[in-house]
């Protein structure tokens, strides 16, 4: 029996009793540096949803918020604690070999608040700082290895400055485009947080390469009126680097297949062809990524959102959306920034009609333009503008988080056997 199947829909309101944002923090190179948790409704930490030891209790399931695989490749967690958090050792629930606590402070920190952040750092915990000139957080700037500034507030002052040059990293958050990004990285700033990483670094003259080509031909065939099972079938056989992603992944742990899948064919006979092809769409845009970290990092995003708007629209059916159709949607919705190329491109290429690809220039009036806001607020933190979307379109809040908490799950599944 496989533990979750592709096209299991239903979503249950205990099924993810605690829900969190997971966001990237990127490097001047865009390389991802660490994830900070966005938890509740809130812009914070932990802490505004558990009281006390509660807290440490909930977050040390590092796993459960598939935290483990991106420990493993040396990323940093960051997850916020106010001081009476930091006071009571709530932080060490995170591991010490890459747990970040994030503290903003409104007044000045008292002697035993800097005692307990020297200790942590002792112990390899990183502190990340809420920094502003002439804030109180100034006083405990001195132990902080990140030091963090809104977006926009211009040129790093001469205490920061000074503070970066010795040791800490300075963290640009709320980042919202390219054009910020590299504003960010002029003034000094070596961390960036935002709704940039989304945005597509087009390169100019960009042309898809074969493997890129290949991988969208086998799509065509697949998503066609009358898709040509036995081609489809053919092209992944002939692919040592598809069919190597697909087998990994169905003999996976987390498929939990009681027998070892040995082929493409055996595959079709074990689960069907319209379960294969779930996963299949999602191994081919993982194979179009590659393994640069910026095109991975979006290629899992997008395989959630795939799968998010999948549950979604199945939940809400009244909406009268493909639950299927709407997979490929989210899987599309962020090739433009995977491949370097501008979407109006980008659309033209794919097995969708002529309404889901203006859906995915994000045209005007489309058809789906509430979705995608609904998906740009989870992902960005956004719990007002969620708030605001889940009630336009006539969705329980709840199920909303449930069912993008399961879609992270089922994303996170690619990430464990892509290398």
């Amino acid at each position: 029996m496989m533990q979750e199947s592709p096209h299991h829909t239903a979503v249950a309101a205990s099924e993810s009793p605690v829900f969190f944002a997971r966001q990237p923090v990127l490097d001047a190179k865009r390389r991802v540096w660490g994830y900070e948790l966005l938890g509740g409704e809130v812009r914070e930490g932990i802490f505004h949803l558990f009281p006390g030891q509660q807290a440490a209790t909930t977050l040390g399931s590092s796993t459960y918020f598939g935290l483990s695989e991106a420990l493993d490749r040396g990323k940093k967690i960051m997850v916020a604690f106010d001081a009476p958090g930091v006071l009571a050792g709530l932080p060490r629930a995170l591991p010490p070999r890459g747990g970040c606590l994030r503290l903003r402070l409104d007044a000045p920190p008292a002697p035993e608040l800097l005692a307990a952040l020297e200790a942590l750092r002792a112990e390899g915990y990183l502190v990340a700082l809420d920094v502003a000139p002439g804030s109180p957080a100034m006083a405990a700037a001195r132990l902080a290895d990140v030091l963090i500034m809104e977006q926009g507030t211009g040129a790093l002052p001469p205490a920061i400055a000074r503070l970066a040059s010795r040791k800490a990293q300075t963290l640009a958050r709320g980042v919202r485009s390219l054009e910020q990004f590299q504003t960010a990285r002029d003034q000094g700033h070596t961390l960036f947080q935002g709704p940039f990483v989304k945005e597509p670094e087009l390169v100019p003259g960009r042309k898809l390469t074969s493997n890129e080509v290949s991988r969208l031909k086998m799509l065509r065939l697949m998503e066609g009126e009358d898709p040509d099972l036995e081609g489809v079938a053919a092209a992944v056989k002939g692919d040592v680097a598809v069919s190597f992603r697909l087998l990994a992944l169905l003999n996976s742990p987390a498929f939990g297949l009681l027998h070892k899948v040995e082929s493409v064919d055996h595959a079709v006979r074990l689960l069907g062809w319209d379960k294969l092809r779930g996963w299949l769409r999602a191994v081919l845009l993982a194979d179009m990524a590659g393994q640069a970290e910026g095109p991975r990092e979006l290629a899992a995003l997008s395989v959630q959102r795939g799968r998010f708007l999948e549950l979604v629209t199945t939940e809400y059916d009244y909406w009268d959306f493909n639950p299927g159709t709407m997979f490929l949607l989210g899987l599309f919705s962020l090739l433009d920034a995977i491949l370097g190329m501008p979407m109006a491109e980008v659309a033209g290429l794919l097995p969708l009609d002529a309404k889901l690809q203006a859906s995915l220039r994000r045209a005007p009036g489309n058809d789906h333009e509430a979705l995608f806001l609904l998906m740009e607020a989870l992902e960005d933190g956004d719990w007002e503008a969620l708030r605001a979307m889940s009630a336009r379109l006539g969705f329980d809040l709840e199920t909303v988080k449930t069912a993008y908490a399961a879609a992270g799950r089922w994303a996170d599944m690619f990430l464990a056997v892509r290398d």
